[in-house]
């Protein structure tokens, strides 16, 4: 193959996901921090988990599963709804359920297998 194809064939493939290329650094940049890719793969296990479950399934005090979670809020990653006295932790973001497939973050059965 001539060497302008596969430059050609690099730029074509570039210019596809130039737009998406800020969001997933932001999603590499999230998912980059020990803590909260334990946090994420509990949480897709166990969907609807909170801060007091969450810590306990990682080994963390409930004060960094916390401000994880205040991280991973504001970035839109999870949802928090109120349940009683708790409040309920929940992965939103399809980008990265997706990647944590790729690292074949397992399910359970409040998560059962499926395909995103």
């Amino acid at each position: 193959m001539a060497e302008i194809e596969l430059e050609k064939i690099g730029f074509d493939a570039l210019a596809k996901v130039q737009e998406t290329i800020p969001e997933w650094i932001e999603v590499f940049s999230l998912c980059a921090d020990e803590t909260r890719i334990k946090i994420l793969v509990a949480m897709h296990a166990a969907p609807g988990s909170s801060v007091s479950q969450l810590a306990q399934a990682t080994g963390l005090t409930p004060n960094t599963v916390t401000q994880a979670l205040s991280t991973l809020h504001r970035a839109q990653v999870v949802n928090v709804e109120r349940d009683g006295k708790y409040r309920r932790w929940q992965l939103v973001h399809l980008g990265i359920h997706q990647l944590l497939h790729q690292l074949q973050a397992p399910h359970s059965e409040l998560h059962p297998e499926h395909h995103v």
